[in-house]
This record gives structure tokens, sequence and C-alpha cells, in this order.
């Protein structure tokens, strides 16, 4: 299972979530991909004459993954490779994120009911889908699912975050509401990293992954978080990208001449800020507390 947050906001949704991937009493891994970026491109029917068409809708959604491992990761390389494929009919192809989503949505329900037959409902997992809609001209956002109350399972799929809103979901799902409901303010990251450090939900932890959309794209963000001293000042910046800490370890030797390049989001600033000042100022006034 996992902890993935998609919050709407004005105009843009973030997807985030942890890295942690488990396998029962075997053990677990805190560097799964749980927020990754889909390129979509949608293509005219081609022309008799000239044997070409046109690129009409070229866009990168977001998508975020909880639950069986197996399952999301079928579901995520089949939506990966078709969606980079499409091609649709004037007049009858629905060009909006519902008809992206329907199309999705038939991946989705072919991957969870035949590995439900193998693995039961160990193979269930989740999808948040968000990205521009060219007909409404807007981000729209869709939950992927299983409604398991009745058998057989009933795979579903419905939009959300219609509005400005929070939406939590996965194992640390009412744990992270807690979290909200306590203070309204706290980021994503934040809530994430309270999840992680409570340490209540075995299957949440290792790193902060993030996404947003920018300029109707969904864009991928590696997280800086931070460390400190044993008598509490600061350390040093944690640059994580999907759990690993690209700076540290075999990451830090050089290899290759290769640098990997990725944006950072620094959601902790102000936290340092804090710790900073604290010190500057027991710096200056030595008997201060």
């Amino acid at each position: 299972m996992t902890l993935v947050i998609a919050q709407k906001h004005n105009n843009t949704v973030t997807l985030s979530s942890d890295s942690r991937i488990s396998f029962g009493t075997s053990g677990h891994i805190d560097y799964g991909i749980k927020v990754f970026s889909v390129p979509v491109k949608i293509f005219s029917p081609t022309n008799s004459e000239t044997n070409t068409n046109n690129l009409d809708y070229d866009h990168i959604l977001g998508v975020a993954v909880v639950g069986s491992a197996i399952n999301a990761y079928t579901v995520k390389e089949s939506v990966y490779e078709i969606l980079q494929n499409l091609q649709y009919i004037p007049g009858y192809t629905d060009l909006s994120m519902y008809g992206i989503s329907k199309l999705v949505f038939k991946i989705f329900e072919k991957t969870t009911l035949d590995l439900g037959k193998i693995i039961q409902e160990n193979g269930l997992c989740g999808l948040i889908l968000t990205g521009y809609c060219a007909v409404q001209k807007k981000i729209r956002t869709f939950y992927f699912s299983c409604d398991t109350t009745d058998y057989p399972i009933r795979p579903f799929y419905e939009e959300i975050l219609k509005e400005n809103g929070i939406r939590f979901f996965g194992s640390g799902e009412k744990e992270a509401e807690q979290i909200h409901t306590q203070n309204t303010t706290l980021t994503p990251s934040h809530i994430i990293r309270q999840v992680i450090r409570e340490g209540k939900v075995n299957s949440v932890g290792g790193g902060i992954q993030y996404g947003e959309i920018v300029e109707k794209n969904f864009k991928v963000y590696g997280i800086a978080d931070y460390s400190l001293t044993e008598d509490g000042r600061f350390k040093e910046h944690i640059y994580t990208l999907r759990g690993i800490n690209l700076y540290k370890d075999d990451f830090e030797k050089e290899s290759d001449g290769f640098h990997i390049s990725y944006p950072f989001k620094m959601p902790f600033e102000s936290e340092i800020q804090i710790i900073l000042n604290k010190l500057l100022k027991n710096f200056d006034n030595p008997t201060a507390e």
C-alpha cells in the first residue's frame, strides 16, 4: 500500500506520495516510483493525399498509484505506451479528459479483473490521473479504484477535485486525514513526512515524491529535505528523488560523467530558516534560552 495525496488549488493539481513498496513479511524497498508523468499524443486521421496527419493534443498527464505494485505497474506501463499513440475520429471521438479517462479505465478494468482471478484482492490497486482537458480548457482529475463491498469486485472511475480541495488515498489515508484536520495549513509534503516519522503505518515510508501541473503539463520534482546535528543544529540539505538521495553514497561518486539534473521543491525551507535564526539569536546572545 502507500499514501498518495492529491490536491487542487485554483488552476493546478499536485500529486504527492511516499516511496515505500512492501512485500508482506519479506520486507520492503523505499524507492518505488508512485508519481510519474505520461505524455499523451493524439493525432488527426491520416490525409490520404499527403499521407500526413496533425498532432492535435500534445500534453503530459500526471499519474499516481496506490495498492498492489504488480497491478499498478502493469496498468502504468500499458497506459504509458497506449496514450502516446492515439488517433481520433472527427465528430465521434471524445477528446476531453473524460474521454481519455474512459480509455484508461478499459486498461485498468481488464488488468484488475485478470489479476484478481490470480492473486485475489491482494492484486487491487488505485490510480489517480490528472491533466489538461482540451474540451473544457481546464485541469481535470479522475480516480480509478474497485468496489469490494460485494462479489465480484467492481472496478469504477470517477472525477474528483472538481473544486479546490485535498484527497487522501492508500493505507496511510486515515493518519493523513487526521493530521490535515488538526492543521489545514500543512502542505502534502509536510503531511506525508509526518506520517512517515510517526511510523504508525508500516507500509508508508521512504522519501517524498511530488509532481504538479505547470502550464498545462505535469512535471515531476525532487524534494529537498534536511538533517540536523545531534544538538539540533542544521546540518545539510538532503536532495531526494523518488526516495533516492541523489548526492550521497553511490550517487555521490563520479560515475560515467553524468549529472542527474532534476528540479527540486523545498517545502521545508521555512523550518530551516527558523532553526538558523534561533542559532543566530543564541550566537548573538549566549545567555538567551
